[in-house]
């Protein structure tokens, strides 16, 4: 049998975890945006009127901050290699607004960026089987570095630059 742990579950009473408690919990673990807390505390059995007032509560004194929050994940995605568009994807899906979502990305350095990019193609080249046609492994390549989020022109790009193909090589891809 699973423990339960203390704040999940309702009381001896019968009533509800408490909100503030339940809502500090889990920042001790992470930061949450307001979304993400608001769902996790919606799934523990809170009410919307609670949810709203001890969100409120937090963000008046600084324990909620999309825009902080938006900016660390935003660093720690492109510390893993990832590219803005992944990233931006990322900071949407946990209900980060455009406006801190924008102000995350443009604190990214473009130099590292730029770096991610060359060590994924650099790594992913090496993991490609031998024998692929050079068409073939461009399009490997470009899909890969596209799909963890770096732009199809700097893609397109650095694949110039390492001599793995041309605008030619990649038909269908408009930059």
């Amino acid at each position: 049998m699973r423990k339960k742990r203390p704040g999940r579950e309702e009381g001896a009473a019968g009533e509800a975890p408490d909100a503030r408690a339940a809502a500090l919990g889990l920042l001790a673990r992470r930061s949450h945006t307001t979304r993400e807390l608001s769902q996790k505390l919606f799934r523990r059995g809170l009410s919307p009127s609670e949810i709203s007032s001890v969100i409120q509560e937090l963000v008046s004194q600084g324990y909620v901050d999309d825009s902080a929050t938006a900016a660390a994940v935003a660093a720690r995605q492109a510390g893993k290699g990832r590219g803005k568009a992944r990233i931006a994807a990322e900071l949407s899906a946990r209900g980060v607004s455009r406006a801190d979502r924008d102000r995350a990305l443009a604190g990214l350095d473009p130099d590292a960026e730029l770096a991610a990019l060359r060590r994924a193609l650099e790594r992913k080249a090496r993991a490609l089987p031998a024998g692929l046609t050079r068409q073939a492994r461009s399009k490997k390549l470009f899909d890969h570095l596209v799909r963890r989020g770096f732009a199809p022109a700097a893609v397109l790009e650095a694949l110039q630059r390492k001599g793995d193909t041309t605008d030619d090589d990649l038909p269908g891809v408009d930059v």
